[in-house]
């Protein structure tokens, strides 16, 4: 899939934003966040390939919190069968519309087909936490 050879992984990507602020604001929110245990769980235990395409910009405060949340999540769970490509927004506007990503962050999660599971969209809409959104998300299609 071409977001896949086009993103960064989820580190590179905060290291090398241009903003001063907005990294140091990024980096801070990875050393800080605790993602709930439960979840870190549920995530080490996903046997199979899942690919997440997450489109980023880097003046986005929903960016700014809600990727290095993803980071520290993704580094807990220790799982090389999620797959993680941060894709930047600015620089590939035509492959977010083409995927009708209108909203930042946007977390596109597919299966090893590549098909769609579902999105997190700007901010966690049913439950308090990225995690737990997305968890929702492979548990609602896992079923």
């Amino acid at each position: 899939m071409l977001t896949m050879k086009i993103g960064k992984d989820v580190f590179d990507y905060i290291n090398n934003i241009r903003n001063s602020k907005a990294k140091q604001t990024m980096k801070k929110r990875v050393q800080e966040y605790l993602p709930k245990e439960e979840y870190i769980d549920k995530l080490e235990r996903i046997d199979g390939k899942l690919y997440f395409a997450v489109f980023s910009a880097e003046w986005s405060p929903d960016c700014q919190a809600h990727v290095p949340s993803l980071a520290k999540l993704l580094l807990a769970a220790r799982n090389s069968n999620l797959v993680v490509k941060i894709v930047d927004y600015d620089e590939n506007r035509d492959i977010a519309e083409e995927l009708g990503v209108l909203r930042i962050p946007t977390i596109i999660v597919y299966d090893k087909s590549w098909r769609e599971l579902g999105r997190f969209v700007e901010k966690p809409q049913r439950y308090g936490t990225i995690e737990e959104e997305l968890c929702a998300i492979i548990e609602k299609t896992s079923k």
